[in-house]
């Protein structure tokens, strides 16, 4: 039963979803000269992987659906900001900059890139996950 209502479920569409997003950084990476490597071997496997347990154990699958969203929207984004600001230092150093700014223009020309930008409120979108993710635990 519980994997009837996970087939069934609206888990999709959820404003979530970065695949879009990161497929146009991606491109935007291309157009400055850097070479986006094809999936590995290891990437199409563990795709692979998700699509088979969303059918095998969808108990196992849904945990996996929760921890990624949630890890990307919240975790993902404080990361992000992190990781730039240590490039920044780190370049800072290299280029003997002192301006954060002169370095965003030598590494994303002051992009802002759109695996973190969200359509909506992210809270509210992890809320209308959050509220689907308990009516499947109702099952």
């Amino acid at each position: 039963m519980f994997s009837c209502f996970l087939r069934d479920a609206e888990f999709r569409n959820t404003g979530l979803e970065r695949s879009e997003v990161l497929a146009k950084d991606l491109e935007w990476f291309r157009q400055q000269g850097h070479a986006i490597p094809e999936p590995s071997t290891p990437d199409v496997s563990y795709a692979r992987y998700l699509e088979e347990l969303s059918e095998k154990d969808p108990r196992a699958f849904i945990c996996h659906f929760y921890n990624t969203y949630f890890a990307h929207s919240s975790g993902g984004r404080m990361i992000g900001r992190k990781v730039s600001n240590v490039v920044f230092e780190v370049f800072s150093i290299i280029l003997r900059c002192t301006s954060d700014t002169v370095v965003a223009e030598k590494i994303l020309n002051k992009k802002e890139l759109e695996f973190y930008k969200w359509d909506g409120d992210v809270s509210q979108l992890l809320q209308n996950v959050r509220d689907k993710l308990n009516k499947v635990a109702e099952v």
